[in-house]
């Protein structure tokens, strides 16, 4: 089940058709289309909509985790539990490479704040960004979303990281090899590593480590 999916039973369980479920929450009638189509993904004004109208859990509506509803008196606190992560007009390729063409935030993600304080994540050194191509299945397929910590720049071996090199973005995992090199290694059997020697003179930049996955089935 995927986001349109929540948002719908979410409507159902509420016995509101678009209209009502627009009227509800204050969000357009066009904007929550788009949800439901997968035209657009949910922004954080709606999930903040949700949450504040609704009772909604946010995390459930991103996740499918946890509850749907949050218990009346934890309304107002949940409003405050959760943090805004940009997500930036980036693709990092799970392929051959993808080019960076913007770094602009289109939009932001609700994450909640005690889930990023127990895996030591700080929301402004975060960003979102999406996944192309599909060597990194089963892990992570194309259209996934990936939360980035942009403060752990110091390759680990046998992690994911984001990298750019040679103008273009990557996802992969971290392999140390003997000597001065590094390769960025695919799940997918069928694509190779690519083989870096000299990473820092090469211009391999290391934009940060992949903490945690969007997936949608």
């Amino acid at each position: 089940m995927g986001i349109p999916d929540r948002i719908r039973e979410l409507m159902s369980s509420k016995s509101m058709n678009i209209k009502e479920f627009s009227e509800a929450t204050g969000v357009k009638y066009r904007t929550i289309q788009n949800y439901l189509s997968g035209e657009r993904a949910v922004g954080s004004e709606f999930l903040a909509a949700v949450s504040e109208r609704m009772g909604v859990s946010a995390s459930w509506i991103l996740t499918g985790q946890g509850s749907m509803m949050f218990p009346n008196e934890c309304i107002d606190v949940a409003q405050a539990d959760f943090v805004q992560v940009a997500r930036y007009e980036v693709e990092a390729s799970a392929g051959n490479g993808s080019e960076v063409a913007s770094e602009d935030a289109a939009q932001s993600y609700a994450f909640n704040r005690k889930w990023l304080g127990k895996r030591g994540l700080k929301p402004d050194t975060l960003s979102v960004i999406s996944v192309r191509g599909d060597s990194m299945e089963p892990d992570l397929n194309d259209g996934d979303l990936v939360l980035i910590d942009l403060a752990n720049t110091d390759l680990s071996d046998g992690k994911i990281y984001a990298v750019q090199y040679s103008g273009n973005l990557f996802v992969k995992r971290i392999q140390y090899v003997p000597g001065d090199t590094v390769r960025l290694v695919s799940r997918n059997a069928q694509y190779a590593p690519i083989e870096i020697k000299t990473p820092e003179a090469d211009g391999v930049r290391v934009v940060g480590r992949v903490v945690a996955s969007m997936h949608e089935w």
